[in-house]
């Protein structure tokens, strides 16, 4: 299965930095330089995201790991 994850970013001409959000993860950051910079900055806050916390692991449960990668599509 693969799904298509929507990154948005924008120009703050006040502040002349670039910003980004991925509205369905609820992922809100930037404040870089540049749009490439606030690219590279996404992809790691999704991963980031995505990755969890071992520590909020149920040990009672049955589970599976997901092999996700995160890059920007073709």
């Amino acid at each position: 299965m693969s799904i298509t994850l929507r990154a948005e970013f924008f120009f703050d001409d006040e502040a002349s930095t670039w910003h980004y959000r991925v509205p369905a993860l609820h992922i809100n950051g930037g404040g870089t330089a540049t749009r490439e910079d606030a690219q590279l900055e996404c992809l790691d806050a999704i991963a980031f995201a995505l990755e969890g916390d071992p520590s909020e692991y149920d040990s009672d449960t049955q589970a599976i790991a997901l092999e996700v990668s995160v890059a920007p599509a073709a």
